[in-house]
């Protein structure tokens, strides 16, 4: 029989901070605005049973929704700008990959770690999600807007693929 918790306080939204590789990353972690958790799927495999569609049978992998993170664009946009250089790192197409290597004076991991710490109400590490290997699969748009009124700021959206997370 599962126990209740003992910690009646709820998550607030905004009890979080994000960790990636620092060397190479360092304004992801900065201006990270809001993060998605991913959801994830267990694939049921369907059997067939009389006169019924299918009777559901747990399945044998997991199916993870994309982790997204909506950063703050600096007027340099230079958290943009390391997003996209990971994502062009990213390709597979060999001639990006020849191209790259002119440009880029030192080897960058495709693949880094992500992690998000859960913060108690008094910021204290209760939780972390580590998401393995990572990797951007989408930049999201940035909208430019004359008609904007008072301190809004631009956003724009990352989003990442990964093999698995662990809860620790």
């Amino acid at each position: 029989m599962a126990n209740l918790t003992t910690n009646l306080n709820y998550l607030q939204p905004t009890s979080y901070k994000i960790t990636i590789d620092r060397e190479n990353y360092p304004n992801l972690e900065y201006f990270a605005q809001s993060i998605t958790h991913p959801g994830m799927i267990l694939n049921p495999v369907e059997m067939p049973f009389r006169q019924i569609a299918g009777v559901p049978f747990a399945g044998s992998s997991l199916t993870f929704n994309e982790l997204s993170i909506t950063l703050i664009l600096d007027e340099n946009l230079t958290a943009y700008n390391e997003m996209y250089e990971w994502l062009r790192r990213a390709l597979a197409v060999p001639e990006v990959k020849s191209l790259r290597r002119n440009f880029v004076k030192k080897t960058v991991p495709t693949y880094s770690d992500i992690m998000i710490s859960i913060l108690s109400s008094h910021n204290n590490k209760t939780k972390q999600i580590s998401y393995k290997e990572c990797v951007p699969t989408t930049l999201g748009d940035i909208q430019f807007e004359s008609t904007a009124t008072g301190t809004e700021f631009i956003t724009f959206t990352v989003a990442f693929r990964f093999s698995y997370f662990d809860l620790v």
